[in-house]
């Protein structure tokens, strides 16, 4: 027998608390696709099902069959729905979340620019490649770095992904941008696995 992860422990937790919520009430706040088993949304223009009665979460590529998803898909679904503020809006206002008034500063934020250093360097060299991820993820192209796009992240919250190609003078590097309101939406934490999932996106359509 398989032994689960804390991971997966912590997202079984979470998917029990989705099955008490007000779906309808979730639908209407998020303008969501829902019948009688399943509430529908979009997540980095891919498409996604929640159960009702379970909790399971899965996505699909061809908008037929279904499969599992990860933990970073899961926890950032469901924090979506459990956390964000009654009255969502966005600022049109660009930041970075790390420098966030409401962000407690701890040694985990550095941590996590090792993620987006190693897949700046994976896409050192792609930039065409890259530009057509982007634009597969329905990005609407901006002229800053070498390549940037705003992309939506679910249809009601955008993104800033700019990447900086090596020079002789400096190493590749991807700089995110979030609206301003966006911890209303999310936890702090939650940002980072909608980061790690972004950069599974393109992984996947760059096909490194």
């Amino acid at each position: 027998m398989k032994v689960k992860s804390n991971y997966d422990i912590q997202a079984d937790k979470c998917k029990l608390e989705f099955i008490k919520m007000d779906h309808k009430k979730i639908s209407q706040k998020f303008n969501l696709e829902h019948d009688e088993d399943y509430l529908y949304i979009y997540f980095f223009s891919q498409k996604y099902r929640l159960n009702k009665k379970n909790g399971n979460i899965e996505k699909t590529y061809d908008e037929v069959n279904y499969i599992d998803t990860k933990y970073n898909e899961v926890m950032t679904l469901l924090d979506l729905f459990a956390y964000s503020k009654e009255d969502l809006s966005l600022s049109n206002k660009w930041i970075n979340v790390t420098h966030s008034k409401d962000v407690f500063k701890s040694s985990g934020v550095v941590n996590h620019m090792d993620l987006y250093s190693s897949n700046a360097k994976k896409f050192s060299g792609k930039i065409e490649k890259l530009i057509k991820a982007c634009e597969k993820l329905n990005g609407i192209k901006i002229n800053k770095g070498d390549v940037g796009y705003i992309i939506n992240v679910f249809n009601f919250l955008p993104i800033m992904f700019i990447f900086y190609e090596e020079d002789s003078e400096f190493s590749p590097e991807c700089k995110f941008l979030w609206d301003e309101n966006i911890l209303n939406f999310m936890h702090y934490e939650t940002t980072f696995y909608v980061i790690n999932h972004f950069f599974e996106r393109l992984d996947e359509l760059i096909e490194i």
